[in-house]
């Protein structure tokens, strides 16, 4: 049987994904399943921030193995279609590989390459702070800001915190964000979509018009500043073919640590 816990209860299996800590924790939205309701040894992890699942724990529990296909397909179906999700995406790293293969062999499954990458705090160089002019502005996101009328496009922001952070005011007790305005309209964002210990997983979008311009990269040279002060390690996780993440990456001093499959495929 699997068995759903309320986040924030203490789990003692590792779990080598900070965006699945920080909804085991309690810190960010989604859901928690287990084997067991009191020390499970397998869980699987949703995170509404990403809208994907996380396998963790022992690979080779067949009871919960067997269930989880059905529990998909069944109780979790119309959890997902609430939050207008259709499709399933998971992963669990190269033990569970073949394993998510074998179990959902009936399924038309997609894979792609995530790459993860995370910044080294010695080698970061708090000089990198960007070069400040009339066209736009870098502005920390708190409460003023989430208050201030005058910007265009306030609920472009207030939907990305929504989404990770499930209240505004969540993020503003545990999280670190700014933006790039231009024109009262903001432009660019980057802010810490998940939280867990002293890591901070990074989020950054760019309004499709303000593309191309290099405003992601400014507004993430001063998120990570700020990180890098208080001593927070920086990580980041994107799609190899999104060569635009990529360059970003490495551009704002990010080193390719790893990377995993991800696994996709739709909801009947």
């Amino acid at each position: 049987m699997i068995f759903e816990f309320h986040p924030g209860r203490q789990l003692t299996i590792d779990c080598p994904y900070p965006e699945a800590r920080s909804v085991i924790q309690g810190n960010n939205p989604g859901w928690v399943f287990g084997d067991k309701p009191i020390n499970p040894q397998t869980v699987l992890v949703w995170s509404q921030g990403i809208r994907g699942f996380y396998l963790i724990g022992d690979r080779k529990n067949e009871v919960f193995l067997n269930e989880l296909n059905t529990v998909i397909s069944c109780d979790l179906k119309s959890k997902l279609i609430q939050h207008q999700v259709t499709w399933i995406e998971i992963c669990g790293g190269p033990s569970w590989d073949n394993i998510i293969e074998k179990m959902f062999s009936d399924r038309n499954l997609e894979k792609s390459k995530q790459l993860v990458y995370k910044l080294d705090l010695d080698d970061y160089k708090l000089d990198k702070q960007p070069e400040i002019n009339d066209e736009y502005q870098l502005l920390k996101i708190n409460q003023d800001i989430l208050n201030n009328s005058s910007l265009v496009n306030k609920k472009f922001l207030l939907s990305k915190l929504s989404q990770f952070w499930g209240t505004s005011e969540n993020f503003l007790d545990r999280g670190i964000g700014y933006i790039l305005t231009v024109e009262n309209q903001i432009a660019s964002l980057c802010f810490s979509g998940f939280v867990t210990e002293d890591i901070r997983v990074i989020d950054i979008e760019t309004v499709k018009f303000h593309r191309r311009k290099g405003f992601a990269a400014l507004v993430a040279q001063v998120f990570l500043s700020e990180c890098v002060n208080q001593g927070l390690h920086i990580h980041w996780d994107c799609m190899a073919e999104n060569i635009a993440s990529v360059k970003l990456a490495e551009k704002i001093g990010l080193v390719k640590r790893h990377e995993y499959t991800l696994y996709s495929f739709h909801l009947d």
